[in-house]
């Protein structure tokens, strides 16, 4: 029988290319404006920005370098994000680590590339940043297209990484993992001209509608997220949305023999009503699509939301913690 979390899934693809088209999300779940976040606390995990002790380019790459410490830490954001999402995670674990936080080219004000494919220019430049700045095997962090990053990295060189974190990033879009190759692509290519067509104007709005419905359970970060995800160039976005489309990593994940840990994201729906899909579902789908590799588990984070760090940040950071201390050295 058909998974039903998958027929739901395809059943719903003109809304997905609707939310493909504000340009962030790989995220599943989204519960209705409106749904108890009670629970979040109240402070925003991305101000004050903490200062690094250096930052430098390496290739396409920015990296700003925070702590010390002998361990290190990579964090990599997702689409159209920059070192913003992870100021609540470079405070929690500076003390204790060295930390480099990436920004991918034409994100968060920097400069775009025209060297392509995307993903292999950032792994170029990824194996080249731990070559120069001498950094052995360190844990590598990444949200939604950085997850994939994250993802693909592994899978490349797992002998040169600790492990690796990916947080709503998974191998494949998820909601189009069923179609073939070539309707990938052409969604892919349809999307990249809506989102290089969209006014800044448009861009913006889209963005704030995205981040209060799908991308946070906080309202009260919505607007800010959105303005700081509308300075990535639009067509750096688009290219880089169309790159995450089409990927499919699911072949390589054999490849990947270190520890890696999927975080999901749930916002269970409004009291009296039912969910499109329950936790249990979405779990068995996420570990379905991440089943090849050999070391990999997924953990549920809820309530929350696609940036999983802005919402639940303490359990983000005792999960990811707990998941550190348990790697071999």
């Amino acid at each position: 029988m058909e998974n039903p979390i998958r027929r739901t899934l395809v059943l719903r693809l003109p809304d997905l290319l609707r939310l493909i088209a504000v340009g962030l999300t790989l995220s599943l779940v989204a519960a209705p404006a409106g749904a108890d976040t009670s629970t979040a606390p109240a402070t925003s995990p991305f101000s004050p920005a903490p200062k690094p002790v250096e930052s430098f380019d390496v290739g396409t790459l920015h990296v700003d370098q925070f702590g010390s410490g002998k361990q290190s830490l990579i964090l990599i954001p997702g689409l159209s994000c920059g070192p913003w999402v992870w100021h609540g995670t470079i405070a929690k674990f500076g003390p204790k680590y060295s930390i480099y936080v990436l920004t991918l080219p034409g994100f968060s004000g920097h400069p775009a590339t025209k060297e392509t494919p995307l993903f292999t220019t950032s792994k170029r430049d990824f194996w080249e940043m731990l070559a120069t700045r001498k950094i052995e095997k360190p844990l590598v962090v990444g949200h939604s297209l950085g997850g994939m990053l994250a993802i693909a990295l592994a899978a490349e060189h797992p002998d040169r990484l600790c492990a690796i974190v990916a947080a709503d990033g998974l191998p494949v879009f998820p909601t189009l993992a069923k179609l073939s190759a070539k309707a990938r692509k052409g969604i892919a290519d349809d999307i990249a001209k809506q989102m290089i067509a969209s006014s800044d104007a448009e861009t913006l709005a889209n963005q704030k509608m995205y981040m209060s419905t799908t991308g946070t359970n906080r309202p009260e970060l919505a607007d800010a997220a959105a303005t700081l995800v509308a300075r990535s160039d639009p067509k750096a976005v688009a290219a880089w949305m169309h790159e995450l489309i089409v990927a499919d990593l699911r072949p390589d994940l054999a490849g990947i023999t270190i520890p890696f840990l999927e975080i999901m994201p749930y916002q269970p729906p409004v009291a009296g009503q039912s969910p499109a899909y329950t936790q249990e579902q979405t779990l068995a789908f996420y570990k379905s699509l991440i089943a090849g590799a050999p070391k990999a588990t997924v953990t549920a984070i809820t309530p929350s939301r696609h940036f999983v760090m802005l919402d639940q940040p303490e359990a983000f950071y005792e999960m990811i913690g707990k998941f550190f201390a348990a790697v071999p050295r």
